[in-house]
């Protein structure tokens, strides 16, 4: 099965995405590096779960 969605959010840099979130999240501006989630819900739980001020959100994952 292909990964659906990763969590994304934009900053200064453009879009940055989510590589880790254990701890202290982490954030990439390639895409191809970040955490992939099985499923669109998953990706949307795990941006809901971050602090507010980083304010990200799930996007459908490319390739």
């Amino acid at each position: 099965m292909a990964f659906a969605a990763v969590v994304a959010r934009t900053s200064l840099n453009g879009m940055e995405y989510l590589v880790r979130d254990t701890g202290r999240a982490e954030w990439a501006i390639n895409a191809q590096a970040a955490a992939r989630f099985q499923t669109f819900r998953d990706a949307t739980r795990a941006a809901m779960r971050l602090p507010s001020n980083l304010k990200a959100y799930a996007l459908p994952a490319e390739g």
